[in-house]
C-alpha cells in the first residue's frame, strides 16, 4: 500500500508539473516564434518607412532597421521570463547589479557598438562607398551595431569590427568624383629626356577623359635607363580604364616611333 501510495503521489506530482509548466513551455515557444517573426517584420517595416524618405541616408536606414529588430528581440525574451512568472523587475535589477561584471567582460563588444553609433551619427562613409584599412579594402554593404559588411575586390564578405572603423585610420577613395593616377615608363638611358616627355604628353593630351596633367618629369636614373612619371587626374570611375589604356598607348606609340630615330630624322 505504502508503494502504491507513493507511486501514487509521484504521479500527481508529475501531472502537476506538466500542467503548470508544460502549458508554460507551450506558450515561452509561441511567444519565441511570434518574437522573432515580429522582429523581422519590424526591421522590414523600419526600413521601408525610412526609405521613402530622400533625406535619410541608407547607411542610417539599416542602423534603425537592426535597432528596431533588437529590441523587439529583447521584449520578447522579458516577455518568455514573465511567462515563467519571473518578475521582470527583479529580473532587471539583477542586470543591473551584473551591468558591471558583464560591462567589463564585454568591452570590446561595447566598444564597437559605441563606435557603430558615432559612424552612423557622423556618417565618416556611406553604404555603396569603397574603404581601405588595415591592408583590407572593399566596397560598404552595410553597418551593423557592432560591425561593418564589405564586399571585397575578390567578391568576398569581409567582416569588420566598427571599433576598427572609428579607432584607426579608413581611406575612402570614392568620397571625391576625381582620382590622380601615377603613369611610370622606363627609356633607355640614350633616349632624349626632353623629347620623351614632350611625347608622353602629346599622347596623354589626346586622351579626352584626362582631365588635367599635373606633373611630369624623370623619377629616377638608372645605369641603362630612366623612369618618366606622370601625374594626371581623371574621373573616379574612369581611373582604371585611362590607365590600361594609356599604358598600352604609350608603349605602342614609343615601339612604332623610337625617339632615337626621331632625332636622327629632325637632324
Amino acid at each position: 500500500m505504502d508503494l502504491e501510495a507513493q507511486w501514487t503521489g509521484a504521479a500527481s506530482t508529475a501531472v502537476a508539473l506538466v500542467t503548470t509548466y508544460g502549458l508554460r513551455v507551450v506558450g515561452a515557444i509561441i511567444i519565441l516564434l511570434i518574437g522573432w517573426m515580429a522582429s523581422r517584420i519590424v526591421y522590414s517595416a523600419v526600413v521601408r518607412l525610412c526609405e521613402k524618405s530622400p533625406r535619410i541616408d541608407r547607411t542610417v536606414v539599416l542602423f534603425l532597421g537592426n535597432g528596431a529588430r533588437y529590441a523587439a528581440l529583447i521584449f520578447t525574451f522579458i516577455a518568455v521570463l514573465t511567462t515563467f512568472g519571473i518578475a521582470t523587475t527583479s529580473f532587471v535589477a539583477v542586470l543591473g547589479a551584473l551591468g558591471i561584471a558583464v560591462g567589463l567582460a564585454l568591452q570590446g563588444t561595447l566598444s564597437n557598438l559605441a563606435a557603430g553609433i558615432m559612424l552612423v551619427v557622423f556618417r565618416p562613409f556611406h553604404v555603396g562607398d569603397r574603404i581601405e584599412t588595415a591592408n583590407v579594402g572593399g566596397n560598404v554593404c552595410e553597418i551593423n551595431l557592432f560591425f561593418t559588411e564589405l564586399d571585397g575586390d575578390d567578391n568576398t564578405r569581409i567582416i569588420i569590427p566598427n571599433g576598427k572603423l572609428w579607432g584607426e585610420i579608413v581611406r575612402v577613395p570614392t568620397h571625391n568624383d576625381t582620382a590622380r593616377i601615377d603613369l611610370h615608363f622606363q627609356r633607355p638611358a640614350n633616349d632624349d629626356i626632353g623629347a620623351a616627355i614632350a611625347r608622353l604628353e602629346e599622347l596623354i593630351q589626346r586622351d579626352k577623359r584626362v582631365l588635367r596633367v599635373s606633373d611630369i618629369g624623370v623619377e629616377s636614373v638608372g645605369d641603362g635607363n630612366y623612369t618618366v612619371v606622370a601625374n594626371l587626374w581623371v574621373s573616379r570611375r574612369d581611373a582604371t580604364a585611362v590607365r590600361f589604356d594609356l599604358n598600352r598607348t604609350v608603349k605602342e606609340e614609343f615601339e612604332r616611333r623610337p625617339l632615337a630615330a626621331v632625332e636622327r630624322r629632325a637632324g
